[in-house]
């Protein structure tokens, strides 16, 4: 008997099956990120429409992957992370193509700043746009629609599902690789370190995230000097960690310097301290991201390290 007739088969006598059947594809899918796995060979290619929608006067593009065949089916929105080809990123691609392949009506949405290396929370309202297009598609069955974010979007997917808008209609909300608390997230940036049962672990971290974070971020520091030399200061660091910016360093104003301080920082104790001397726009900025006590209504599940929970919804 061959594997397809095998799994026909299996498909056949349960549900249970099917499902747990289709889960080991989509995982398979996950871990060759870059190329169909099994379940493109096992199942029909899926449609690909190209989309838009309204938000607060701006138009989002997306891709929605429906599933072949007629008929409703659970919808998911999938949210790319800070990554420069947006909807395009082939590992995006190849998971939403094999989720639609699994039964799910996926919906790509391509966010301007997280394109744009940028996070705001304004992004937060694309997020719950892009839910609510999803949930009126007629293809969708409205009662059975989620969120699925990536990195930093994972945050914002939580922030949306929270939201008083669509709170009481989010069925599920998954996370990969994202953040819990944006200063524990910085902390581990700048010095490499986090908190394990309470105790500060070491893992390294790269170096070009703490300068990607900054000549992003630039632009909540009130003064445009500071801005543009602070920019000048990570590009330089982006390419060379070890490049020379002690003059530019010393033309920084006070808010840039204490800036610059936390970039440099490497005392994760010290982090905390840093942060409370910015500009009250710089820490409302750390407050809104931050999904420490938003989160009530989600009971929290699978595996993470400390400030990056996986969750899903009941």
């Amino acid at each position: 008997m061959t594997v397809t007739a095998i799994a026909v088969t299996l498909l056949a006598l349960s549900p249970r099956i099917r499902v747990a059947y289709l889960t080991a594809l989509v995982l398979a899918e996950s871990a060759t990120p870059l190329v169909d796995g099994p379940i493109a060979r096992l199942s029909p290619d899926p449609t690909i429409e190209p989309v838009s929608y309204e938000c607060e006067g701006s138009r989002i593009i997306a891709d929605l992957y429906l599933p072949a065949g007629d008929g409703r089916h659970p919808g998911i929105v999938l949210n790319h992370g800070v990554a420069d080809r947006g909807k395009d990123d082939p590992r995006l691609t190849n998971f939403a193509d094999a989720l639609a392949r699994a039964g799910y009506a996926a919906l790509v949405p391509e966010f301007a700043n997280l394109k744009g290396l940028r996070v705001r929370p304004s992004d937060v309202d694309e997020v719950i746009a892009s839910y609510e297009f999803l949930e009126g598609d007629p293809r969708v069955l409205p009662d059975r629609v989620g969120l699925f974010g990536f990195s930093y979007a994972g945050g914002l997917a939580v922030l949306a599902a929270s939201d008083p808008r669509i709170s009481d209609r989010v069925r599920f909300c998954f996370l990969l690789g994202s953040h819990y608390d944006l200063e524990n997230a910085i902390t581990y940036m700048t010095t490499g370190m986090y908190r394990f049962e309470g105790d500060w672990v070491h893992l390294e971290p790269r170096n070009s995230g703490r300068w990607a974070f900054l000549m992003n971020s630039a632009d909540l520091i009130e003064s445009e000097a500071d801005r543009d030399l602070l920019i000048e200061i990570a590009e330089r660091r982006w390419h060379d960690p070890n490049a020379d910016v002690a003059a530019l360093v010393g033309l920084l104003e006070e808010e840039g310097a204490r800036v610059y301080s936390l970039m440099v920082n490497d005392d994760p104790e010290r982090t905390g301290e840093i942060i409370g001397g910015l500009s009250e726009r710089v820490q409302r900025y750390f407050r809104e991201l931050s999904l420490g006590g938003k989160t009530d209504r989600f009971s929290w599940r699978g595996t993470s390290l400390p400030g990056r929970p996986c969750t899903s919804r009941s």
